[in-house]
């Protein structure tokens, strides 16, 4: 992990004459929930950003996902809502070349992170935790999501577009058909990528209608990799609305349909560069990693699940692990081992749905992966087949027992830094609390006429 670098005046004065077609500059950070949270910009006052940077209330830090500031962190009326200072992070402003080409980007850090509410700022404490160690991650984010229709009220409606299968009795998994289909959405969605320095991958169609899976490539830099699964998403949503469509990475967008996952593909390696999972066919020490993250996987579920709806994605047989088994090569279980050697060695971790932040994501992993080094813990036997046969060690697929788990766990405590911690289990649990407050047209459906 290097020191961040920021965007320069001269750089900045650089971009906006290269770029006269732009208009606005989206300078934006990202909250515990991985919500893009910012403020919008003429390119003349650019310049005179990147010197000063750019001020923003402390209680971003503190919105549940409506944006709201939630007030039993005791964070918000109590400290008077102080500004912090963020500045625009080297490297990341790039345009988005769609619709026009009339808008850019660019991400913000802040500057000091002395509350340690920063999503990213946790994430870099445990790379810096295994630099100690003379390790480094070495990582890639897989995304699912859905495109629909977009409504034209302006609320979000589950509608497959024009041309593709809209039932999942036809997936048309692994298919052609539907990639071209909407051609025109994939290749702005690559174009935007190219410009911004993405390193997107394949695309495949996926097991629901309208669901799609985008690869990105391995990073040397976790906290790179977990930025650009979140501008990933971003790029998908930009040129869907620049198609007339929205792209959702919600994790169960409907009872019958697949479910979107969040996979993750990780592996260590030393100061040499050399994969220190390998072995014949795995290294003690991975079989320690693997250990640990069995072990903790169960106090990291509100991480992995992060809001109602995450929850209705663990449904049996479905390819969405339920339990903390591993296995080689094979996608029923948690902790997958792919084929692959030497320095191809890593596991796939599929526990998380596509609407987590990656930032949280990858530093559970990463934090996991540490305690059971640590502590030398072995794993259990490998999984082969359905690990539904053998359901223990049970994960806590209920938003309650996830949060109680979160809360009550000393070592996600340890990994995430107590301020943090205390946080994000607050405004999980004021979400959750509103979330099941709130009678909905199911409730009327079910029981309004038979209670």
């Amino acid at each position: 992990m290097t020191a961040d670098t920021y965007l320069t005046a001269g750089e900045a004065r650089a971009f906006v004459a290269a770029n006269p077609s732009v208009e606005w500059i989206d300078v934006f950070m990202f909250d515990l929930n991985g919500v893009a949270r910012g403020k919008r910009f003429r390119p003349a006052d650019l310049p005179a950003l990147a010197d000063k940077g750019i001020l923003v209330p402390s209680t971003v830090y503190i919105m549940d996902t409506r944006g709201n500031c939630v007030e039993e962190t005791g964070l918000l009326w109590e400290t008077g809502d102080p500004d912090i200072n963020f500045k625009i992070l080297a490297g990341t402003l790039a345009p988005v070349p769609v619709s026009g080409g009339r808008n850019a980007q660019a991400v913000m850090v802040p500057v000091e992170d002395d509350g340690g509410l920063d999503p990213r700022g946790v994430l870099n404490r445990q790379i810096a935790a295994l630099a100690s160690m003379g390790l480094s991650p070495v990582c890639a984010v897989e995304l699912e999501f859905y495109v629909t229709v977009k409504s034209e009220s302006g609320y979000f409606e589950l509608k497959t577009p024009k041309g593709l299968a809209d039932t999942p009795d036809f997936p048309k998994l692994y298919q052609y058909g539907e990639l071209d289909t909407i051609r025109a959405f994939i290749d702005d969605v690559y174009a935007i990528a190219a410009a911004q320095n993405l390193p997107v991958d394949a695309i495949i169609q996926e097991a629901g209608p309208g669901q799609f899976e985008i690869n990105l490539k391995h990073k040397a830099d976790a906290a790179a990799a977990a930025l650009d699964g979140l501008l990933l998403k971003r790029a998908v949503r930009a040129a869907a609305h620049a198609h007339g469509m929205e792209a959702t990475f919600m994790a169960k967008p409907h009872h019958e349909w697949s479910g979107s996952g969040m996979h993750i593909h990780m592996s260590l390696v030393d100061k040499s560069g050399a994969n220190v999972f390998a072995g014949d066919p795995i290294s003690p020490l991975f079989r320690h990693a693997l250990g640990g993250l069995q072990a903790t996987m169960a106090d990291f579920m509100a991480v992995w699940s992060q809001g109602g709806n995450s929850y209705k994605r663990y449904v049996a047989k479905s390819y969405v692990p339920m339990a903390a088994h591993w296995g080689f090569n094979n996608r029923n279980v948690a902790l997958r081992i792919p084929r692959g050697s030497g320095g191809a060695t890593r596991v796939e971790h599929r526990v998380a749905g596509a609407d987590a932040n990656p930032f949280l994501v990858l530093a559970a992993i990463l934090a996991g992966m540490k305690h059971g080094i640590d502590h030398k813990i072995e794993p259990t036997s490998a999984m082969d087949g359905n690990f539904e046969k053998d359901p223990s060690p049970q994960l806590p697929t209920s938003w309650t027992a996830a949060l109680d788990r979160f809360e009550s766990s000393t070592i996600a405590r340890n990994a995430f830094g107590k301020p943090f911690w205390d946080v994000y289990a607050q405004v999980k649990q004021a979400e959750r609390n509103e979330f099941e407050r709130i009678v909905t047209s199911i409730d009327h459906l079910w029981y309004a006429q038979v209670a």
